[in-house]
């Protein structure tokens, strides 16, 4: 206190302020505050901090650090704005063998019989900032009992009780200073260097939480996919039916009151039970036997290519999390963090950064001009595609006026989409929303860098869009959906 108390008794208090942090993620921190502090012969402030197991106490010269827009204002910040713009340092004092400092100032109304104060209490484990009013006695000397006017971690608005100055008993009687101390350039710059380093640490803790979680939701849908096979297994033997049947054709033994027909597997001279549908003929069963096995083979295949691929981006995820922390700097760590915010694979750290590489679990088709159409299907799909994968230069598709799929054009910088996509792309969005009976049908479509998510809800809004009046094609819809297999 020695070494502050010379630059800024005397001076007069400007404004008080929360500092910008702009590498922090809230672009400020809770419990630190700065006092701007100006007079003829030099300005500078007081920059303090009463978090818990981060207090400190810091002389800064000259206009000290800008106000963080994004921070919002307690009682406590109201309350001294209140009480001590305007008022002058008179005086800055320790507490004897204690972890605490005042600041006393003069202010109009409140001088001569009381005088206000600015208590720091430093104690790492619960640091605490009070504002008090001390009175003082006929010789001019303050009481030893302070009124309380506010406090940093009182949480509701009402002032009272009293502060006790502590007698500093049992306490070393000289316990050893750091040599920082000694200077307050050399603390200031201490403290912004460990600001920086605590800052850059929480970042790379968003950037680890990301990625863990990323490869919580591959772990995922790694499960679902293994479900998928299971289920897809768990179906009749399509093929054999099929086959049995066919050898039948053209008239095959008729089927019995539960729609069941028996018939003998010559290969192995057991008869097995062949569910059919009455609505059927006898070689339409049999072509629908066979579009069930294909579609059951089909499922299996889509869900290992699925797991395959998964797996592959979960060792990914794996592999950039064990590597982040060993060679990163801040653009690096702000990149990492972009990625794994956006769930994508970040490339390892290196001095050139390196593009994100992108996956997408939900449906995928190639239009007619090559480029790459995504569509989500349920409300969660819908989120993740335009709200996590989009970029702001792919065009977005919604059928006009009705709930349904999201649907996605990815483009290439400067590029535009040809009709031919676009009329793609809208058919897939009535497809996947239920409409192919609904008949000419409008589509909108925008940028997604116009589409935004209402909130506190899971609905988008879109403004700067275009209709397309479609006719759903059928056609059209069959050679989109036979790329992926899907009739």
């Amino acid at each position: 206190m020695s070494q502050i108390a010379p630059f800024c008794e005397g001076l007069f208090v400007e404004k008080l302020i929360v500092p910008e942090r702009k590498h922090f993620p809230e672009v400020f921190i809770k419990g630190e505050w700065f006092i701007r502090l100006s007079g003829r012969r030099a300005d500078g402030g007081i920059l303090f901090s009463v978090r818990a197991r981060h207090p400190y106490l810091a002389w800064v010269s000259g206009k000290g650090p800008k106000a963080s827009p994004q921070a919002t204002h307690a009682v406590f910040d109201l309350n001294l704005s209140k009480y001590l713009k305007g008022a002058r340092i008179q005086k800055v004092e320790a507490i004897p063998r204690e972890r605490v400092c005042v600041f006393w100032f003069v202010k109009g109304e409140v001088q001569g019989a009381s005088q206000l104060g600015l208590v720091l209490n430093l104690i790492p484990a619960a640091p605490e900032a009070l504002l008090v009013q001390a009175e003082t006695n006929l010789e001019g000397s303050r009481k030893s009992d302070w009124m309380i006017l506010a406090r940093s971690r009182q949480l509701n608005a009402e002032p009272g009780g009293i502060y006790r100055v502590p007698d500093g008993a049992g306490a070393p009687a000289n316990p050893p200073v750091r040599a920082e101390f000694q200077s307050p350039e050399a603390w200031t710059q201490l403290v912004e260097t460990t600001l920086e380093r605590e800052a850059f640490l929480e970042r790379l803790r968003i950037v680890l939480r990301g990625l863990k979680e990323n490869i919580e939701h591959l772990e995922d849908k790694i499960r679902q996919a293994e479900t998928a096979i299971s289920q897809a297994k768990s179906e009749p033997d399509w093929q054999a039916f099929g086959d049995l049947l066919k050898v039948y054709l053209p008239e095959p033994p008729p089927a019995d009151s539960r729609n069941i027909r028996t018939l003998t597997d010559y290969a192995t001279g057991t008869s097995r039970e062949i569910p059919c549908d009455p609505k059927l003929n006898p070689q339409q069963q049999v072509a629908k036997f066979y579009q069930n096995a294909k579609r059951k083979m089909r499922r299996i295949e889509e869900a290992q290519g699925r797991i395959e691929r998964f797996s592959q981006l979960k060792a990914d995820f794996l592999k950039a999390q064990e590597s982040i922390p060993e060679n990163c700097d801040w653009r690096q760590l702000e990149q990492l963090e972009k990625s794994a915010l956006q769930g994508t694979v970040p490339s390892p750290p290196q001095s050139g950064g390196g593009k994100a590489r992108e996956f997408w679990s939900g449906r995928s088709f190639v239009s007619k001009d090559g480029l790459s159409i995504l569509v989500g299907r349920n409300r969660t799909e819908n989120l993740e595609l335009t709200f996590k994968l989009a970029r702001g230069n792919d065009l977005w598709l919604h059928v006009q006026g009705r709930p349904g799929a999201h649907v996605v054009i990815q483009l290439q910088p400067g590029k535009s989409a040809p009709l031919e996509t676009l009329l793609d792309a809208a058919n897939l969005a009535i497809h996947y929303s239920g409409g192919e009976d609904w008949g000419k049908t409008e589509v909108d479509y925008t940028f997604k860098k116009y589409v935004k998510r209402i909130k506190d809800s899971t609905e988008a809004s879109y403004t700067h869009n275009k209709t397309l009046l479609v006719q759903p094609d059928r056609e059209r819809m069959k050679r989109l959906l036979s790329v992926v297999g899907e009739k």
